[in-house]
């Protein structure tokens, strides 16, 4: 199947939970978890490659490498109610766990900044039912995915997007907190709070986290699209985030899109991205909260391949910087 043939070096893992008194972060003075590594559904389900693979020829991959945990896509998964268990204990045969969810379908559906009230409240709705499902499984994280930003917006058009999308996701708040899970909102070049062409994103990303500061409402900080909105400065974009990191998507990245318009994610050594400093940086600045880094091969040509390579790439950068 294409897949990597040396598990050895893959195969060594930190007891789960384990915790160490190493550094400083916001949210304790001393303790910081040691990360385990998951891999996502979603480098599988591109257009390009649509059914070419299988979730459980994924899932044995993913034991047969080490991995400890999967992120789930609707792509392969359908979140109904009643289906949790049997979906844990099938993931467990594999040896993964499902520490978080996609909820990309739920944006393409019912769009958070729709001028249609009745829309933005489906959109809510979706959401909590999507909350509720993550926690039923166990998983403490569900994605929030902005909707598309449109070229032709002016000035004001884009700043109502931005504040209505922020007013919708703190609709969904009080469930998250209730629900015991995170949200976590991932910035992306093409996707609304990118800044538009009126400002960096960052200042979007720190407008949604002033505007609910929540806990339970973070960024999921996807390395290759963090470098492409910050201007290939993905460290200072970490930085300014100010420990509210809850979730991480690991690629390399050169600058460059694919052809549908998406941050590259290639594999380590491939792009520009300071791989080592910014993990290191994480470790600073949330090294308390990130329980898991998931390896992301989105729109990647050779999933299995990268997936393989970058998990390797990220375990050696945690011993060496102490991380593992």
């Amino acid at each position: 199947m294409g897949w990597e043939t040396d598990p050895s070096a893959s195969r060594e893992s930190h007891p789960p939970g384990k915790i160490v008194n190493i550094g400083h972060s916001i949210f304790t003075s001393e303790k910081i978890v040691l990360p385990k590594i998951c891999l996502g559904l979603d480098g599988f389900v591109t257009e390009n490659r649509r059914m070419q693979y299988s979730r459980d020829s994924i899932l044995k991959f993913a034991q047969y490498q080490g991995f400890q945990g999967i992120e789930i896509h609707p792509d392969f998964e359908i979140y109904a109610r009643g289906t949790e268990d049997l979906m844990k204990r099938h993931y467990s045969k594999f040896e993964q766990s499902i520490p978080g969810l996609q909820t990309v379908q739920i944006t393409s559906t019912y769009s958070p900044i729709s001028d249609d009230k009745d829309v933005r409240k489906q959109y809510v709705g979706a959401m909590c039912d999507a909350i509720e499902f993550a926690s039923k499984l166990g998983a403490k994280h569900s994605t929030i995915t902005p909707p598309s930003f449109i070229p032709g917006w002016s000035h004001t058009q884009y700043d109502q997007s931005v504040a209505t999308f922020i007013e919708t996701v703190s609709d969904v708040v009080s469930f998250a907190e209730k629900s015991g899970v995170i949200m976590a909102v991932e910035p992306e070049p093409d996707l609304v709070l990118n800044g538009g062409t009126y400002r960096d994103s960052i200042e979007d990303v720190k407008q949604l986290l002033d505007s609910i500061s929540s806990k339970n409402l973070q960024v999921l900080y996807d390395v290759a699209h963090a470098h492409i909105i910050s201007g290939g400065d993905p460290i200072g974009f970490a930085k300014q985030l100010k420990g509210r990191i809850s979730w991480v998507h690991v690629a390399d990245n050169d600058l460059t899109f694919t052809p549908q318009g998406t941050s590259k994610h290639l594999e380590f050594g491939q792009g520009n991205v300071p791989m080592k400093e910014l993990i290191h940086t994480l470790k600073d600045e949330c090294g308390s909260s990130l329980e898991w880094l998931q390896i992301d091969t989105w729109e990647n040509p050779n999933p299995y391949h990268t997936a393989a390579k970058n998990k390797r790439g990220l375990e050696n950068i945690l011993k060496e910087i102490g991380w593992a």
